[in-house]
């Protein structure tokens, strides 16, 4: 038991390790461009300014501000979705325009209900004022919303995923493997236990998506206002329609303790209503979030679902091994043939091992995409944690599966299976399975940081961008896609030191990789405008970490050599 007390208290050690480390989501949906274009000098004010997303996002919460070189707004105050494209976001601007550079503030949310937020710059007649608005849109592009709001949402999802997958796979598991054990008292509470939690963490998730998307600090999750828009946005429309499933489900967990009557007939409906309402409850989390969105989001809904489904039956038997081996349960609340309960408790556990694995697989390739982005990224390092634990449930699972079929006398069929009580690895049983809750507990809470995090394949694929200062002028480089082979673009800008476009003497970049000895490459550039030099479809031949060295020469005599690294994938 010490050793089991152990365990537990390291469980909670790494929850409490979770909840200190969770903290609201960065982007999700990639802002792919924008009108006008940043850092970009016109000559005609624009009299809208509009952003492209490679995915629809919502703007419930979200808002879209131009502020003017005297920071006073100038734009008319609401964002919409121009010509009904749910990938872009536009706002009108107000016919006044003086010369000087503008902020674009922009924050949405993404198709998996995340915010998403950032800032750029932009001039009219002359780019005077550029350094000051360049330090004030990073500032606005690195505000993040408040760490409470992004620790209780999380704990939030963590209870979400708990009650889901105890309450849809213990009442799966009592139909499989004991129809009798619905009635006694145990099994009762913990699905009344896990619809309560599933109930109320559906509820207060619709209360703390307001200020969690808004970026608003916790005081504010009392305003009507935000949950009436929470409830018109696509998170809220599911989070309701959880609810009602919640509500339909009600004569399912009555039905199964028996308190409807009918007696063993009643199954004949239980089964078909629970198979159904399962499958919906297990529908809602992809519906808001990763499985729904990115590419083929029909097929990732469905493996999210299968995956959800397996591991559901996994915790639900477990759950239902502990409701009668656990403290002793008297007589009355345990089968009559533990044994034969326990073995088909242990061979659909089995397949829902296999299904977990293939289907976990299938969805961390759709999301991963690379061996760089799983290494390379929140998103990854996040599930090379989540998999070190399920190798451990795994293996967990694996002890008490032998312990099930050698130490009960199940592998000679010769011999009559005997009840636990009378086997010698009862006590090793009850604490194989008391471990497998409290580490698929913590595989829980790091999922519901997962689904927090920019799935590692989109992160991966942001462009890579530098910047520096080097005598007295200020050079800014974004490379898209940043990847190895052709189709390379590379963009330069050079400001002086009041943030105008500087044309310089000389602008030269070169690349090497000095783990191959390969190169230098020179990158053929091209003046594309005052200050503005570009190169495009350049290829990169192989991934690595390549250094990227700038030539910068201001006059005759200054000139500087400047090498930061470029990582390539």
């Amino acid at each position: 038991m010490n050793r089991l007390r152990r365990l537990l208290l390291g469980s909670l050690g790494v929850l409490m390790l979770l909840v200190a480390s969770a903290v609201p989501a960065s982007a999700h949906a990639q802002l792919e461009s924008t009108s006008p274009a940043p850092s970009s000098v016109l000559l005609v004010p624009p009299t809208q300014v509009v952003l492209h997303f490679g995915e629809p996002v919502e703007v419930d919460f979200g808002s879209l501000r131009v502020l003017g070189p005297n920071g006073q707004r100038v734009d008319s105050g609401g964002a919409h979705h121009p010509g009904g494209d749910g990938h872009a976001v536009a706002t009108s601007l107000l016919a006044d325009f003086p010369k000087g550079t503008y902020v674009v503030a922009w924050r949405v949310i993404s198709a998996d209900s995340h915010p998403v937020h950032g800032a750029f710059v932009f001039s009219v007649g002359s780019a005077s004022g550029a350094s000051k608005a360049d330090a004030e849109a990073t500032t606005l592009a690195d505000q993040s919303g408040s760490a409470v709001v992004g620790a209780i949402y999380w704990l939030i999802r963590f209870a979400a995923f708990v009650g889901l997958l105890f309450l849809v796979g213990l009442a799966l598991m009592v139909t499989l493997a004991w129809r009798q054990g619905g009635s006694t008292r145990r099994v009762g509470r913990l699905l009344w236990a896990s619809w309560w939690l599933l109930l109320t963490a559906t509820v207060l998730g619709i209360v703390i998506q307001g200020v969690y998307a808004a970026a608003l600090p916790i005081g504010d999750i009392v305003r009507p206002s935000l949950i009436t828009s929470v409830l018109h946005a696509r998170f809220g429309i599911v989070e309701v329609l959880r609810l009602l499933l919640l509500i339909a489900f009600v004569p399912v967990l009555l039905a199964v303790q028996d308190r409807l009557g009918n007696g063993s007939r009643r199954w004949k409906w239980i089964v078909p209503v629970e198979l159904v309402l399962g499958a919906a409850l297990l529908f809602t989390p992809g519906l808001a979030g990763h499985a729904s969105s990115g590419d083929q989001p029909g097929i990732g809904l469905a493996l999210d679902v299968v995956h959800l489904a397996a591991a559901s039956l996994w915790l639900g038997g477990l759950l239902l091994l502990a409701s009668f081996l656990v403290a002793r349960a008297p007589d009355d609340q345990k089968p009559e043939d533990p044994a034969r309960v326990t073995l088909k408790v242990s061979t659909v556990a089995f397949i829902a091992v296999v299904v977990i694995v293939g289907t976990g697989v299938c969805q961390s390739i759709r999301q991963v995409g690379s061996i760089y982005a799983l290494f390379h990224t929140t998103y990854g390092w996040t599930l090379v944690v989540k998999i070190l634990f399920v190798i451990l449930l795994i293996g967990l699972g694996a002890l008490s599966r032998r312990i099930v079929h050698g130490g009960w006398g199940l592998r000679h069929p010769v011999r009559p299976p005997v009840t636990p009580e009378h086997s010698g690895q009862l006590s090793k049983l009850r604490r194989s399975v008391l471990a497998e809750i409290a580490i698929a507990l913590v595989v829980l809470a790091v999922t519901a940081l997962l689904v927090n995090a920019v799935p590692a394949k989109q992160a991966a694929a942001l462009p890579f961008s530098t910047s520096f200062s080097t005598l007295g002028v200020q050079v800014n480089t974004i490379i898209d896609p940043a990847r190895a082979g052709g189709g390379n673009t590379v963009h330069v800008y050079v400001l002086s030191g009041t943030g105008t476009p500087k044309a310089i003497p000389e602008l030269d970049m070169t690349l090497s990789l000095p783990a191959e000895n390969l190169g230098p490459l020179a990158i053929p550039l091209v003046v594309a405008g005052p200050g503005h030099y570009n190169a495009n479809n350049f290829v990169i031949p192989v991934t690595g970490n390549w250094i990227l060295r700038f030539t910068v020469r201001t006059d005759a005599i200054d000139e500087q050599v400047v090498s930061v690294p470029l990582p390539i994938h």
